[in-house]
């Protein structure tokens, strides 16, 4: 009983990490929502909504979902954990378009790489 590694660290980071993403994530789907209903600017040109802010929107949310996952079972399931925090950080800097999603990503890696190094 003693023997066993506290991983309340690697649980927090992942947490923080994916609720960050969370929070970018329903950011950019609320950006994305927004432009929809405007299709016609001053000049009655159409607007064409933004595709691509709930694309990475989505990919942002499901990064900052897996985050907060792999959060909730590093106590149980180390190395699993650590891949889902790894796979999580990739997904909330490429679905923050990079600016945004540098939060997540760094505390989701340093939680993964923490779950593998720690013995």
């Amino acid at each position: 009983m003693d023997n066993e590694i506290s991983r309340v660290g690697e649980t927090v980071l992942s947490i923080i990490g994916g609720v960050s993403g969370l929070i970018f994530g329903i950011i950019f789907i609320a950006m994305a929502f927004a432009t929809f209903g405007y299709n016609v600017d001053y000049y009655y040109n159409y607007i064409e909504p933004d595709y691509w802010l709930l694309i990475f929107g989505v990919i942002s949310l499901s990064g900052g979902v897996i985050g907060v996952v792999s959060g909730s079972i590093f106590k149980y399931h180390t190395k699993i954990a650590s891949i889902l925090a790894i796979i999580a950080s990739v997904l909330c800097l490429a679905g923050g378009i990079v600016v945004f999603g540098v939060v997540g990503f760094v505390l989701l890696l340093v939680a993964g790489i923490l779950g593998f190094v720690r013995k």
